[in-house]
């Protein structure tokens, strides 16, 4: 490797760090604590440079340096989006959910399926009190106001599907305590038919 290159990712390793540790943009303090342990690195590896370049370095590249970390949280984000996703589109029960306008914004497989007659996946964008009576609407939307009265009000039954044996209930869906949407839970009282482990 390069003594550049070198140079490079021990910067930002440990702007890298800082950042990591104590959640925040390093503070001129933090700048030079940085780069001194940047230097000391450099001098055990024997690498002769000016410590001012270090410092010209690190004070052109710092904002540079928070984009690349940036965007390193955006992908790690995302693969973890993709875990949560694949949960719930793996649900065989249905899972639809909403934003505080009601407009439906996802659903797995199994919502599509059990909403065939009514439009399917054609139906995300829709409201979904298009698909509800006036009572029904009426309730939904206290329970919306109910869950955005606290931030511990997160869970409530709404009906049991007798045909179906199911139950319904309406979830909070937060970021950080902030109501941000909500989804239908649906669970089968069922008895599971599968076998166990039935792998072949």
């Amino acid at each position: 490797m390069k003594q550049k290159d070198k140079i490079t990712g021990w910067v930002y390793e440990e702007y890298r760090k800082y950042v990591t540790e104590y959640d925040k943009v390093p503070d001129l303090l933090a700048d030079e604590q940085i780069v001194e342990v940047v230097i000391d690195k450099i001098n055990e590896a024997q690498i002769w440079i000016p410590e001012g370049e270090i410092y010209d370095y690190y004070r052109r590249k710092k904002p540079q340096l928070q984009r690349r970390l940036d965007n390193e949280k955006v992908i790690k984000f995302k693969s973890y989006v993709s875990f949560y996703k694949s949960i719930v589109d793996q649900d065989r029960a249905s899972v639809v959910i909403c934003n505080l306008k009601h407009e439906i914004i996802y659903m797995n497989p199994a919502a599509v399926t059990s909403c065939a007659k009514r439009g399917g996946d054609k139906l995300i964008g829709r409201s979904l009190l298009d698909c509800h009576n006036p009572e029904s609407r009426d309730k939904i939307q206290r329970v919306v106001d109910w869950f955005a009265a606290d931030k511990s009000h997160n869970f409530v039954y709404t009906f049991h599907n007798e045909k179906l044996n199911k139950d319904v209930y309406m979830v909070a869906l937060r970021d950080e305590g902030k109501l941000i949407g909500y989804y239908e839970k649906h669970e089968y009282r069922n008895v599971e038919t599968m076998k166990q482990y039935d792998l072949w």
